[in-house]
């Protein structure tokens, strides 16, 4: 699924560029080019490009001419490559991490707006998939969800990767990732096949805006080990 809809005001290069100095800039664009670098690491195995090509890319060593194959790669499957000021911005952030640490949090958000969810996952493997998901972020969520709207078992039974899929298409309606590149360089870390039953019709409303969970990342976070 990708953003189909037009998407809600968000931050914009030039607004972005006001909060970050050059240094941080010069650091963010390092950081994207390393997650080109492992672009075909961080995709999630089900797309069936990256599996007609892995044998051939296990093939190429690093260096140079494997770095301009993964531009090449990024450039047909993501699209063009991003203003750098977009790095800066809640979402340019979010799409440098690494594909579990992205899963992570984009599972986080759909949960930061859907607090009734904990409060009902009461079956054990789900939880403790959702509690080995979101490590340090797991107390905090929990905490917000005592006052969460009940919703279905089967839903409070959702794996972490589908809510990391919810997460993706709230952030993305919401306008996240005003640029395709790395809207489509998040999406890529999702299954090819979208796991989420009846799609978005099954999804519990959320109770607070996409972009606000987005912004709470770093605090449910930073506990996280490094």
């Amino acid at each position: 699924m990708d953003a189909t809809l037009t998407p809600a005001p968000a931050m914009t290069a030039a607004s972005a560029a006001t909060a970050a100095n050059p240094g941080e800039l010069a650091r963010l664009a390092l950081v994207f080019q390393r997650r080109l670098d492992r672009l075909p690491d961080d995709m999630d195995d089900g797309w069936a490009a990256l599996n007609a090509l892995r044998p051939a890319l296990d093939q190429v060593p690093d260096g140079p001419s494997r770095r301009r194959l993964m531009l090449t790669l990024y450039r047909r499957w993501c699209g063009p490559l991003p203003d750098p000021r977009l790095l800066a911005t809640p979402g340019g952030r979010l799409a440098l991490h690494g594909r579990l640490g992205l899963l992570s949090r984009l599972c986080a958000v759909a949960l930061a707006g859907r607090p009734g969810v904990l409060r009902c996952c009461v079956e054990i493997r789900a939880r403790q998939a959702l509690e080995g998901a979101l490590g340090p972020a797991m107390a905090a969520l929990r905490e917000s969800a005592r006052q969460g709207a009940v919703v279905p078992a089967q839903v409070a039974a959702w794996s972490p990767i589908q809510w990391a899929c919810v997460g993706y298409a709230d952030l993305a309606l919401a306008g996240a990732w005003p640029h395709r590149g790395l809207r489509r360089l998040v999406r890529l870390a999702l299954p090819a096949r979208w796991p989420v039953p009846g799609g978005r019709h099954q999804v519990p409303v959320r109770h607070a805006c996409a972009l606000e969970g987005l912004t709470r990342l770093d605090a449910l976070f930073a506990k996280e080990p490094t």
